[in-house]
């Protein structure tokens, strides 16, 4: 029991060691996966506002003292994305300048996701009497690319 008891305390004292700090230097030379991976499912519904048979997303433009709307009715859908990456790097310009990377998702779907009708109109409430078109979504589609920014 007594040749247990130093291994144990010696264990225990080492767990309750707080963190320590490293210098600049020692981590420049941590190695290891960075940056950050996000798998979305953005669920967009069409319910209808009170009183209304549709939902309107507006916009509101005033020029010249005369105000109008686009209208976008009934907007929704189900967008899946996969693997939207942000991550450090380090350019390989030989300057060791630092930049965020942001990777287009690699896979994406669409169900059902786009709107009934697009309209500009002076009253946002009123019936939709003309419209630029539809758009309705339905697919899988794969990307390939990054973004890169840099700070100055």
């Amino acid at each position: 029991m007594k040749r247990m008891l130093l291994p144990m305390l010696l264990l225990c004292s080492a767990a309750i060691a707080g963190p320590q700090a490293l210098p600049d230097s020692e981590l420049a030379q941590v190695s290891g996966a960075d940056g950050i991976s996000f798998a979305v499912k953005l669920n967009l519904n069409r319910q209808p506002d009170a009183g209304s048979t549709d939902s309107r997303l507006t916009i509101a433009q005033t020029v010249d003292a005369r105000t109008t709307y686009m209208v976008v009715r009934n907007i929704g859908g189900v967008i899946t994305m996969v693997g939207l990456n942000i991550s450090p790097q380090t350019a390989a310009d030989g300057t060791g300048t630092n930049y965020v990377a942001l990777t287009l998702p690699g896979y994406a779907r669409f169900t059902d996701t786009g709107f009934d009708s697009i309209s500009v109109q002076a009253d946002p409430h009123g019936p939709v009497s003309g419209n630029l078109g539809r758009v309705s979504l339905n697919g899988e589609m794969t990307m390939q690319g990054q973004l890169r920014l840099w700070s100055h």
